[in-house]
């Protein structure tokens, strides 16, 4: 159950030591590993056990022969560890020398990684149990190993079983791992010692012909009604297309067809328009061995996010980054990971993924927040899907509609510091009642529809939601509610019966050990609020709240959704025709995070720089923006009627409220169903809309023109400083 975060026993964090001052590189270096390393004194790494792991799953013990590759999480001493966090706030301060003097790899490796001493001796007790070490990250934060299973559930005293979930075979550890308590002060623990991999954040496209709710009937987006909706064309008129920005998708998976991504340009008019846009795919090597994954059922994910990126930035440079998950370990960290240790690493990746953290562990998250910290000192942009499961990570419906029941949770993969959480919207003119035509009913020039900004929503697709209840006059909660109407729901909207909607809710166990499998509680803990996390609306809990921003992300609930050209057959699609609306319709926050990594292509082109983590810059916009009573000129209600300047639309209506069961986080007043609620005695809606911030879409979605030029003007108001 969500409940108050305890004070952190350690920061991983940019508030936390942020006071520190960096010290000269030879003061780093000294040695934490003393004394013999033994297993006679050994600490257990706890939270490091998948929810999985239950006994209706067990299969028993796996086969001990088979070989498994893991990862080896290293931490920086404490002198070091408040070093580069001090070194990182003097990144985003336009007061400090250090402004942009951005770091490669090794020069966080070597300035304040773990010495060549400690390195040795793990890689040699590594060796000493029958493991072969690899290379040691250059930033000095992991190192791969490669070992059978039995010699690796020795070295780590628990047991590797096969289990059976939900009729898939998984293997997983079944205890916390151990470790010599020599190596404690420079061990996190290993990253995954199960083979449970990340969901995509996508949802194919429902639109039932007739619920009653689209009178002007559906609509699939192009990428000039992109262009038009989010105001986009007085760059690209101006020559800031995208050209000469590289920006990375992370994936585990190789592109069915390069030839759809082609469609998708030609039809879309980018190709004559916008000629110098390139597609390539990598499999990166680097100290993380990457094997090319090949096509697999992850492809489309693939396809929406090459193709979305290049729409946002129609002259960029897309490349699809992939590798073969090493078990447990996302085949797309390793991609990134590699990335990050070449001379030139990307400045935008998007990762379009994601993973409880109530799942992942205390070990897995550790490591996703150094992957992502070393990529903010090395000046990438990391832009996370927030998620699809409204504020119940856990509980996402997939080919099975189900209610939420493990309470409020957030997504590991996108609750970090160091990256963007970018949540999702819907269109909201429908259950506003916008007065306005938004949509033409024919297409024009390149299969544009849209002619003005629309009014936004949250994107949700239950029946808990409040506007939804509403358009169709029922109560949002109790017995007599859209969700326990029972005949009427499963007729009118039976899919609305899920956990579907833009993610966000506060970090809540990134450290720590759950009590209840899949349930935030225990000793579990969040990421400590950023410095810069400051604006009107987020919420004094003392953690990392999320999304940071968002887009329209809806796989069609009030009637609009984004054309995909996937061409694989094996998905059960066909070739791309010329009409795009035969093609794929997508929704998720999937789709709204590549389309934020191309707006920060078009910021990196104008101001001719990277940014690094830019939420210092985002936040500091909205604060100039939303002061501390809000925008009323730019609330996203207005619809055509906004204000003109808007750098931000602010989402003020609506919510990613998802139907749930049980006693967590789930308020029921009679029915069937209760609603996500922050208490299950009162109902305190997890979560709604408001002015300025809030858990459903952040700061809100932007005008892309007015954001391109206030982080121009920011831009140069700092190097004056």
């Amino acid at each position: 159950m969500l409940t108050a975060a305890p004070t952190l026993r350690r920061s991983l964090c940019l508030t936390a030591l942020a006071f520190a001052a960096a010290l000269p590189a030879q003061q780093h270096k000294r040695n934490v590993v003393s004394g013999p390393i033994s297993d006679a004194n050994l600490v257990v790494l706890h939270g490091n056990v998948r929810p999985e792991v239950t006994a209706a799953n067990d299969r028993g013990l796996r086969n001990g022969d088979a070989t498994l590759t893991g990862l080896l999480v290293l931490h920086r001493s404490e002198g070091n560890e408040a070093a580069f966090q001090s070194y990182l706030a003097q990144l985003n301060d336009p007061k400090s020398a250090n402004f942009h003097k951005w770091l490669s790899s090794s020069e966080i490796g070597t300035t304040y990684g773990p010495s060549s001493e400690d390195l040795a001796r793990v890689s040699e007790w590594l060796a000493d149990r029958g493991l072969a070490a690899g290379t040691p990250s250059p930033d000095g934060t992991s190192l791969e190993f490669q070992g059978t299973v039995a010699k690796v559930a020795s070295a780590f005293h628990t047991a590797i079983h096969d289990l059976s979930v939900e009729g898939e075979s998984h293997f997983a550890n079944v205890s916390d791992p151990e470790i010599p308590a020599a190596l404690a002060p420079l061990v996190t623990g290993v990253a995954s010692l199960n083979d449970f991999q990340p969901k995509p954040m996508s949802h194919l496209a429902h639109m039932p012909a007739a619920d009653g709710i689209r009178p002007t009937g559906s609509n699939y987006l192009s990428a000039a009604d992109l262009a038009t909706i989010y105001n986009f064309k007085p760059l690209f008129a101006n020559g800031i297309t995208g050209r000469g920005q590289t920006i990375v998708l992370i994936e585990n998976t190789d592109l069915y067809s390069v030839g759809d991504w082609q469609v998708f340009r030609k039809n879309f008019g980018l190709a004559r328009a916008y000629p110098y846009a390139t597609l390539t795919q990598v499999n990166p090597t680097g100290t993380n061995t990457c094997t090319d994954p090949g096509v697999n059922t992850n492809d489309t994910e693939a396809a929406i996010d090459v193709e979305w990126s290049l729409a946002a930035a129609p002259n960029a440079n897309i490349v699809n980054a992939s590798c073969r998950a090493a078990n447990g370990i996302f085949g797309g960290f390793i991609a990134l990971a590699n990335l990050l240790q070449t001379a030139t690493p990307p400045k935008v990746v998007s990762i379009s993924y994601g993973s409880p953290e109530t799942s992942l562990g205390a070990t897995y998250n550790a490591y996703i927040n150094n992957l992502y910290a070393t990529a903010a000192a090395e000046g990438v942009s990391v832009f996370v899907s927030s998620g699809d499961s409204s504020a119940d990570a856990y509980d996402r419906s997939g080919t099975t509609l189900v209610p939420a029941t493990h309470g409020i949770s957030i997504s590991g993969f996108m609750s970090t510091p160091y990256n963007v959480s970018v949540g999702g919207t819907d269109f909201g003119y429908t259950p506003l009642a916008t007065p306005g035509v938004y949509f033409n009913t024919t297409n024009g020039p390149n299969f544009q529809t849209a002619n003005t900004y629309i009014p936004e929503v949250p994107w949700n697709y239950s029946c808990a939601g409040n506007l939804y209840a509403a358009y169709l006059g029922f109560p949002s909660v109790g017995p007599n509610s859209l969700c326990n109407s029972g005949s009427y729901i499963n007729t009118v909207r039976p899919r609305s019966l899920q956990v579907a909607g833009g993610g966000g809710g506060p970090s809540a166990c990134a450290f720590g050990t759950r009590a209840v499998a899949g349930v935030v509680g225990g000793t579990c803990a969040g990421y400590p609020k950023p410095v810069w996390q400051s604006l009107l609306g987020v919420p004094n809990d003392g953690v990392r709240d999320t999304p940071d921003v968002s887009l329209m992300a809806s796989n069609g609930f009030w009637g609009t959704s984004y054309a995909v050209c996937i061409s694989d057959a094996s998905q059960g699609f066909s070739p791309c025709g010329a009409d795009p609306a035969t093609w794929a319709g997508y929704g998720g926050t999937s789709i709204s995070s590549p389309i934020w990594a191309g707006i920060q292509a078009l910021v990196n082109q104008a101001t001719g720089e990277s940014w690094g983590n830019p939420n210092p810059v985002l936040y500091t916009l909205a604060r100039s923006q939303y002061g501390a009573s809000g925008s009323s000129a730019c609330n996203s209600s207005l619809g055509n009627a906004v204000g003109p300047g808007c750098v931000f639309y602010d989402v003020t209506q609506g919510d990613n409220v998802a139907l749930c069961t049980g006693t967590i986080n789930c308020f029921n007043s009679g029915g069937m169903y209760g609603s996500l609620s922050v208490s299950s005695t009162t109902f305190q809606p997890a979560y709604p809309a408001t002015v300025g911030w809030d858990f459903t879409t952040g700061i809100g979605t932007t005008n892309a023109t007015n954001i391109v030029n206030a982080w121009t003007a920011y831009a140069g108001t700092s190097a004056s400083q």
